[in-house]
């Protein structure tokens, strides 16, 4: 029984010496390797100022002398490579959206760049059209039917089996407000393809 006994004492000794040395281990480490590193600021020092500059001139020698002292040269930056602009996103066109005209005509939309009111697509599609620069009823009606097919591609097999011949016609309509029209022309679709 005494050497089952100091057999578990020995265990016990080294599962907490483990345990206080990984602790101490893993603080050491956080403090070398988790430092936050904070980039050096690119600012540039502060304007210098003085009173006399902002004085009124005067006739007096030393306000003279402060007002045409140059100031003390600065380090010349290190000439750097010039930076490709970024890809800047085409800006939506504002449109007038006439929230009252889309409900009265049946439609259940919030927001003038909804694309899900035109018949055959969905959230994902609408997604998909945003993700590539296609963010209003305006910019759906001016692609072609090639090009809705290459971004429906960029999204993958799936969207395969969306046919977006009608949506530039569908978008025309939104965008100028035509509800009624639009309704009309989508009674006479099926998945966004004429019966």
């Amino acid at each position: 029984m005494s050497h089952l006994l100091s057999t578990l004492s020995c265990c016990w000794f080294w599962l907490i010496a483990g345990v206080l040395i990984g602790w101490l281990l893993n603080r050491w480490l956080c403090r070398c390797c988790c430092k936050p590193t904070t980039p050096p600021s690119a600012s540039a020092p502060p304007p210098q100022t003085s009173a006399l500059l902002d004085s009124p001139p005067a006739a007096n020698a030393t306000n003279a002398a402060v007002t045409t002292a140059k100031p003390p040269a600065k380090a010349t930056p290190k000439p750097t490579k010039p930076k490709a602009p970024a890809k800047a996103k085409p800006a939506a066109p504002k449109v007038s959206f006439d929230l009252a005209a889309a409900k009265a005509a049946g439609f259940a939309i919030k927001k003038a760049d909804d694309l899900t009111v035109i018949e055959g697509i969905g959230p994902k599609i609408n997604d998909l059209f945003k993700e590539n620069g296609v963010q209003t009823f305006a910019q759906l009606a001016k692609q072609t039917v090639p090009q809705m097919r290459a971004i429906l591609d960029k999204g993958g097999a799936r969207y395969r089996m969306a046919n977006p011949a009608t949506w530039a016609q569908q978008s025309a309509l939104a965008a100028d407000n035509k509800w009624a029209a639009l309704k009309t022309l989508q009674d006479e679709l099926s998945g966004g393809i004429k019966k």
